[in-house]
């Protein structure tokens, strides 16, 4: 990430700063970022459920130097965030450091908070901006997932060593950016999220259209479960173990959030949804094993599996909520790290 800033034709910190020219200062290194060749050659055909889900955020798959695809993918995630906030606002309060603070957190230099106002677009493009938020935050969730995925992978090598507390710490802190990417995904008005969710099910997109597509979460889930069999989960000291866990719960209890603020405690969640009323049978991605490749552009909680407005929902058959379901998706997923015996170290 250092080396690539390095190189750029202006300062990271001016085209990130609240001045009147950071405007065009993002334009230009945007410009730069998306324009440079790292190398890489664009994978066409990742699994087919992926495939529809990466289309539909706009994500690009490129194989080749995953280190210089990735921070290229975080500075143009960074930039397009900037832009986000600048033109629409958020309501996340502090916790904008952490989404926005990746890069700083990559290279050591100083974080660059972002003075926080209301989600505010313009009268006009307040429908627009609500499905840019969405998207773009999305993208930006995708490219922390991979990451995470990276930090985990060495929690996994660190575990039992003298590199393991840097390790566990480099991890939950990738946690929390995580988390708030879901909830920055999300905010905007919820009133608007019937017009994004209609983007999400047919004939906008296939039948089965689901989170569970999303290629970076399957790549993370993979990770906790080699951590887990035959990994370095049971060397972890105890308190590395519990923060390991503190960390991945926290990730999906931001899930949970943003289905239960599209009303997922009362309805459904979209693939729920779609199948009960036999829209089509799920027809999520098959891909468990370690992608090749990195997210190099970003023009993606695992997807909010949020549910339908109580309007479109009413004859939804069936008890189970968007928020249960998803509460259930995330004890299974932690159930990947509980050791197998106590840590006697």
């Amino acid at each position: 990430m250092t080396a690539l800033l390095e190189r750029a034709p202006m300062t990271y910190e001016a085209a990130m700063s609240d001045d009147t020219s950071a405007a065009k200062a993002r334009r230009r290194l945007l410009d730069w970022a998306t324009g440079h060749s790292v190398g890489g050659q664009v994978v066409l055909e990742p699994p087919a459920g992926s495939r529809i889900h990466d289309r539909h955020f706009a994500v690009e798959r490129v194989q080749g130097d995953g280190a210089a695809l990735l921070a290229t993918a975080v500075l143009v995630s960074d930039l397009l965030v900037r832009m986000d906030l600048a033109a629409a606002g958020t309501t996340l309060g502090g916790e904008p450091e952490e989404l926005l603070g990746v890069t700083a957190f990559l290279t050591g230099g100083l974080s660059l908070p972002v003075k926080s106002r209301e989600w505010a677009p313009s009268p006009s493009d307040a429908s627009a901006a609500a499905h840019l938020r969405w998207l773009i935050g999305h993208q930006r969730f995708f490219v922390v997932l991979q990451l995470l995925s990276s930090a985990l992978s060495g929690v996994d090598q660190a575990a039992g060593t003298a590199q393991e507390e840097e390790a566990v710490r480099e991890f939950t802190w990738l946690c929390r950016s995580a988390s708030t990417c879901m909830r920055y995904a999300a905010d905007f008005p919820p009133h608007w999220y019937g017009e994004v969710r209609d983007t999400m099910v047919p004939p906008a997109v296939n039948a089965g259209f689901s989170g569970l597509q999303t290629r970076d979460h399957q790549h993370l889930v993979s990770v906790m479960r080699a951590l887990k069999n035959g990994g370095g989960l049971d060397r972890l000291a105890l308190r590395s173990a519990e923060a390991v866990h503190a960390g991945v719960s926290q990730l999906y209890d931001a899930h949970v959030w943003v289905c239960d603020r599209f009303g997922g405690s009362t309805e459904p969640s979209l693939l729920m949804a779609q199948s009960r009323h036999g829209v089509g049978r799920a027809a999520v991605g098959q891909d468990p094993s370690a992608p090749d490749s990195r997210t190099r552009t970003a023009v993606p909680p695992m997807q909010a599996e949020a549910p339908i407005p109580h309007t479109q929902a009413a004859d939804v058959a069936g008890p189970e909520s968007g928020v249960v379901a998803a509460r259930k998706l995330a004890d299974q997923r932690l159930r990947q790290l509980v050791p197998d015996q106590e840590c006697t170290r």
